[in-house]
């Protein structure tokens, strides 16, 4: 009976495990569909340049960021670059230069995702990773 028992348990905890393999969002490998398509040149902190179509953050075809106490979305449209300045905790500055001439300091999450197609495979990098981006 006990033999029983054990392997009924032991079959349904194999089960739930199996079943937790599609959390954490994005699959891997895959780009984000968005309704924009947006190609920008992002370099990492080493240096490293990849053009990107379809770029994204979180998903989403626009900045989201914090200036002052206040919440901005602006549309990737509108941006020339963005440099990214120094990595806080939970946070990071960036300078954002618009197209109309503006720059502006503002500040995102660290952990924020940006997501692109090289054209040849998928691309993702955690913003506290990435020095620049240059639209197009």
């Amino acid at each position: 009976m006990k033999r029983g028992l054990i392997l009924v348990f032991v079959t349904l905890v194999a089960m739930l495990c199996m079943g937790m393999g599609g959390l954490g969002g994005q699959p891997e490998g895959t780009v984000p569909k968005t309704d924009v398509r947006i190609q920008a040149d992002i370099k990492d902190r080493d240096g490293i340049s990849t053009n990107l179509n379809q770029f994204s953050m979180n998903g989403n075809t626009f900045l989201d960021a914090l200036r002052g106490q206040g919440q901005l979305t602006i549309p990737f449209q509108h941006i020339d670059t963005i440099t990214f300045k120094e990595v806080r905790e939970e946070e990071l500055k960036v300078d954002v230069k618009l197209k109309s001439g503006n720059v502006m300091t503002l500040a995102i999450l660290s952990d924020a995702q940006f997501y692109g197609s090289t054209g040849y495979g998928a691309f993702q990098i955690k913003a506290k990773n990435v020095y620049s981006i240059d639209f197009q």
